[in-house]
Protein backbone atom coordinates (compact mmCIF):
# COMPACT_ATOMS: atom_id res chain seq x y z
CA UNK A 1 0.00 0.00 0.00
CA UNK A 2 1.16 3.94 0.08
CA UNK A 3 3.99 4.56 2.30
CA UNK A 4 4.67 8.06 3.86
CA UNK A 5 7.88 10.06 4.55
CA UNK A 6 6.76 11.23 7.64
CA UNK A 7 6.45 7.61 9.14
CA UNK A 8 2.90 6.27 8.39
CA UNK A 9 3.46 3.22 6.22
CA UNK A 10 0.14 2.82 4.60
CA UNK A 11 -2.22 5.63 4.14
CA UNK A 12 -5.68 4.98 3.20
CA UNK A 13 -7.61 8.20 2.04
CA UNK A 14 -11.57 8.41 0.65
CA UNK A 15 -10.17 8.72 -3.45
CA UNK A 16 -8.59 5.02 -3.88
CA UNK A 17 -10.27 1.96 -2.18
CA UNK A 18 -8.50 0.01 0.04
CA UNK A 19 -10.12 -3.53 1.58
CA UNK A 20 -9.53 -5.20 5.09
CA UNK A 21 -6.90 -7.68 3.01
CA UNK A 22 -4.88 -5.11 1.36
CA UNK A 23 -4.25 -3.77 4.99
CA UNK A 24 -3.31 -7.12 6.19
CA UNK A 25 -1.57 -8.11 3.83
CA UNK A 26 0.58 -5.16 4.24
CA UNK A 27 1.08 -5.74 7.80
CA UNK A 28 2.02 -9.50 6.86
CA UNK A 29 4.52 -7.62 4.45
CA UNK A 30 6.32 -5.72 6.83
CA UNK A 31 6.66 -8.31 9.26
CA UNK A 32 8.59 -10.46 7.21
CA UNK A 33 10.53 -8.28 6.15
CA UNK A 34 11.66 -6.97 9.69
CA UNK A 35 9.57 -4.76 11.24
CA UNK A 36 7.54 -5.24 14.39
CA UNK A 37 5.17 -2.55 13.72
CA UNK A 38 3.40 -0.61 10.97
CA UNK A 39 1.49 3.04 10.93
CA UNK A 40 -1.72 2.89 9.09
CA UNK A 41 -3.13 6.34 8.85
CA UNK A 42 -7.01 6.43 8.00
CA UNK A 43 -8.72 9.60 6.76
CA UNK A 44 -11.93 10.15 8.29
CA UNK A 45 -14.09 9.94 5.00
CA UNK A 46 -11.95 6.86 3.97
CA UNK A 47 -14.24 3.79 3.48
CA UNK A 48 -13.01 0.45 3.61
CA UNK A 49 -13.79 -3.07 1.68
CA UNK A 50 -14.73 -5.51 4.35
CA UNK A 51 -15.24 -3.10 6.89
CA UNK A 52 -18.94 -2.65 7.93
CA UNK A 53 -20.76 0.49 6.47
CA UNK A 54 -20.17 3.40 7.75
CA UNK A 55 -22.15 4.17 11.04
CA UNK A 56 -25.34 6.40 10.42
CA UNK A 57 -26.52 7.68 14.29
CA UNK A 58 -25.21 10.66 15.91
CA UNK A 59 -25.22 14.00 14.69
CA UNK A 60 -25.12 15.36 11.28
CA UNK A 61 -23.62 18.48 9.87
CA UNK A 62 -25.46 20.77 7.81
CA UNK A 63 -25.90 18.95 4.91
CA UNK A 64 -27.36 15.91 6.67
CA UNK A 65 -24.43 13.78 6.63
CA UNK A 66 -23.03 12.11 9.66
CA UNK A 67 -20.23 13.71 11.37
CA UNK A 68 -17.05 11.96 10.20
CA UNK A 69 -15.75 12.44 13.54
CA UNK A 70 -18.41 9.71 14.79
CA UNK A 71 -17.85 7.26 12.43
CA UNK A 72 -15.38 5.77 14.30
CA UNK A 73 -13.41 4.18 10.89
CA UNK A 74 -9.79 4.08 13.12
CA UNK A 75 -11.28 2.32 15.82
CA UNK A 76 -13.54 -0.23 13.94
CA UNK A 77 -9.80 -1.08 11.53
CA UNK A 78 -8.63 -1.71 14.61
CA UNK A 79 -10.36 -4.34 16.35
CA UNK A 80 -10.79 -6.09 12.79
CA UNK A 81 -7.23 -6.10 12.39
CA UNK A 82 -6.31 -7.48 16.01
CA UNK A 83 -9.39 -9.70 15.21
CA UNK A 84 -7.67 -10.92 11.61
CA UNK A 85 -3.93 -11.29 13.04
CA UNK A 86 -4.05 -11.78 16.38
CA UNK A 87 -1.58 -8.44 16.42
CA UNK A 88 -2.16 -5.76 19.25
CA UNK A 89 -3.11 -2.76 17.72
CA UNK A 90 -3.82 1.12 19.05
CA UNK A 91 -5.79 3.95 18.42
CA UNK A 92 -4.80 7.53 17.97
CA UNK A 93 -7.20 10.40 16.83
CA UNK A 94 -5.65 13.53 16.02
CA UNK A 95 -6.95 16.53 17.25
CA UNK A 96 -7.12 20.04 15.06
CA UNK A 97 -4.02 20.87 17.15
CA UNK A 98 -2.13 18.12 16.52
CA UNK A 99 -2.74 17.96 12.77
CA UNK A 100 -1.75 21.25 12.31
CA UNK A 101 1.13 21.69 14.70
CA UNK A 102 2.32 25.15 15.58
CA UNK A 103 2.42 27.88 12.73
CA UNK A 104 5.86 28.70 11.02
CA UNK A 105 6.76 31.92 10.85
CA UNK A 106 5.81 31.37 6.89
CA UNK A 107 2.06 30.30 7.83
CA UNK A 108 1.94 33.34 10.16
CA UNK A 109 2.55 35.59 6.90
CA UNK A 110 0.49 33.67 4.58
CA UNK A 111 -2.54 33.98 7.17
CA UNK A 112 -2.01 37.58 7.10
CA UNK A 113 -1.47 38.11 3.36
CA UNK A 114 -4.73 35.85 3.09
CA UNK A 115 -6.11 37.85 5.34
CA UNK A 116 -5.75 41.27 4.45
CA UNK A 117 -6.78 40.42 1.02
CA UNK A 118 -10.51 38.94 2.85
CA UNK A 119 -10.45 42.64 4.75
CA UNK A 120 -9.86 44.40 1.21
CA UNK A 121 -12.74 42.32 -0.25
CA UNK A 122 -15.29 42.92 2.08
CA UNK A 123 -14.52 46.88 2.90
CA UNK A 124 -14.83 47.27 -0.98
CA UNK A 125 -18.16 45.05 -0.98
CA UNK A 126 -16.89 42.75 -3.02
CA UNK A 127 -18.91 39.87 -1.58
CA UNK A 128 -19.37 36.05 -2.63
CA UNK A 129 -15.41 36.26 -3.70
CA UNK A 130 -12.68 35.10 -1.43
CA UNK A 131 -9.05 34.85 -1.61
CA UNK A 132 -7.18 32.13 -2.61
CA UNK A 133 -3.55 31.32 -3.35
CA UNK A 134 -2.37 30.65 -6.73
CA UNK A 135 1.23 30.59 -8.18
CA UNK A 136 2.64 31.92 -5.15
CA UNK A 137 0.72 35.12 -4.49
CA UNK A 138 -2.90 35.80 -3.00
CA UNK A 139 -5.62 36.24 -5.61
CA UNK A 140 -9.38 36.01 -5.48
CA UNK A 141 -11.84 33.29 -6.67
CA UNK A 142 -15.73 33.20 -6.96
CA UNK A 143 -16.81 31.37 -4.21
CA UNK A 144 -19.17 29.63 -6.00
CA UNK A 145 -16.18 28.18 -8.44
CA UNK A 146 -14.39 27.34 -5.54
CA UNK A 147 -16.81 24.89 -4.12
CA UNK A 148 -17.89 23.61 -7.54
CA UNK A 149 -15.30 21.22 -7.50
CA UNK A 150 -14.17 18.79 -5.21
CA UNK A 151 -10.42 18.81 -5.43
CA UNK A 152 -9.23 15.37 -4.76
CA UNK A 153 -5.49 13.85 -3.87
CA UNK A 154 -3.88 13.09 -7.78
CA UNK A 155 -3.29 9.42 -8.49
CA UNK A 156 0.14 10.23 -9.28
CA UNK A 157 0.93 12.11 -5.57
CA UNK A 158 -0.62 8.55 -4.21
CA UNK A 159 1.79 6.39 -5.71
CA UNK A 160 4.38 8.34 -5.30
CA UNK A 161 3.63 8.37 -1.34
CA UNK A 162 3.84 4.22 -1.55
CA UNK A 163 7.71 4.46 -2.58
CA UNK A 164 8.79 5.14 0.49
CA UNK A 165 7.63 2.08 1.73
Amino acid sequence: MGGLAGGADMIVIPEFQVGIEEVVEHIYSRRERGSDFSIIVVAEGAALQGLDEARDDGPRDAFGHVRLSNRGIGERLAALVEERTGLETRVTVLGHTQRGGSPSAYDRIWATRVGVHAHGLVAAGDFGRMPVVRCGDVDTASIADVVAVQRRVPRELYELAQVFY
